[in-house]
């Protein structure tokens, strides 16, 4: 936690009070973690010239790599510039915040090609740069998320409105594929302790969208799951 120090811009909006619920972004990172630990560990599994596991698994990494570039986009555009406005000592975290998206990104744009790379000729040495660029990825988040949640994550608890910070989760939503968002709620439901999920669920997601889940969404996202790992999916938490 840093000083508070008075704050030079960019004021909360009038009417909204400082002080918000930030326990989700803890779940989206869990879900960053575990991705990009199960997904090199599928890719190098990939039998070589097995282009129909090499699309199915492709298909979920692209979905990882843009779900992440959302993210940091969102926090980019969203959190950083305000906390650094309202907590003005925080402004070296966010520096080294920013610095580390920066490196993320260039991780992702090498990754990106070598999937698609890898989904045309899923030969070995694909699936090992491929996998390889997955594993760097998650090094370096091991990092940035830690500082994040240590050191800016707190700091916004007290400075966003609810409305502010349900902004980041809202934003990139429309840009991902229609296919992605069984798959997003699905691991955001299974990244929470099984005996705290149904508490989760009413606490955190509409009404609409627990009736979609139950209807339709859910089975989506087991057959995705069953597809992606035949053998059983790995635990998230």
């Amino acid at each position: 936690m840093t000083e508070r120090l008075p704050s030079t811009s960019d004021p909360l909006p009038e009417g909204e009070t400082a002080g918000c619920d930030t326990s989700d972004i803890l779940i989206v990172h869990r879900i960053f973690r575990w991705s990009y630990r199960e997904m090199p560990r599928l890719v190098r599994a990939a039998p070589p010239g097995d282009r129909a596991r090499a699309g199915t698994v492709a298909d979920s990494v692209d979905l990882v790599l843009l779900a992440l570039h959302l993210h940091h986009e969102a926090e980019d555009e969203l959190l950083f510039g305000k906390v650094e406005a309202r907590r003005p000592a925080c402004a070296a975290t966010i520096e080294l915040m920013r610095e580390q998206h920066r490196h993320v990104a260039e991780l992702l744009g090498r990754a990106e090609p070598l999937s698609a790379g890898w989904r045309a000729d899923p030969d070995g040495t694909s699936a090992e740069r491929l996998a390889a660029a997955l594993d760097d990825i998650g090094t370096a988040l091991g990092v940035h998320l830690r500082k994040e949640e240590d050191d800016v994550v707190p700091v916004a608890a007290e400075e966003f409105s609810q409305r502010e910070w349900n902004e980041l989760g809202e934003h990139g939503q429309d840009r991902l594929p229609k296919e992605g968002l069984p798959i997003q709620l699905g691991l955001m439901i299974d990244a929470v302790p099984t005996d705290d999920r149904a508490d989760w669920s009413r606490s955190h997601l509409p009404l609409p969208i627990r009736v979609l889940w139950t209807i339709l969404l859910r089975r989506r996202y087991t057959a995705w799951k069953r597809e992606l790992f035949p053998e059983g999916m790995p635990s998230l938490v």
